[in-house]
């Protein structure tokens, strides 16, 4: 199971939240200037909503001012 930072176990749930925000990251770290600006814009804009909800599960997701967001 997944942890957060403050020690506790994440909800499958949560866990699949936390993996769709680091796989889109990864995507647009790796591929962010591949993509049309639409789908890099929207992508950024679902990326700061994800890391809303990382943040709210105290899963300290840092700062992403690099990819543009």
């Amino acid at each position: 199971m997944m942890q957060n930072h403050m020690g506790a176990e994440l909800t499958e749930p949560e866990a699949k939240l936390v993996d769709c925000y680091r796989s889109l990251a990864s995507t647009l770290q790796m591929h962010g200037e591949d993509l049309p600006p639409f789908a890099r814009r929207n992508a950024l804009k679902a990326l700061a909503a994800l890391w809303q909800v990382m943040n709210g599960l105290d899963m300290d997701p840092g700062q992403v001012y690099d990819l543009g967001a």
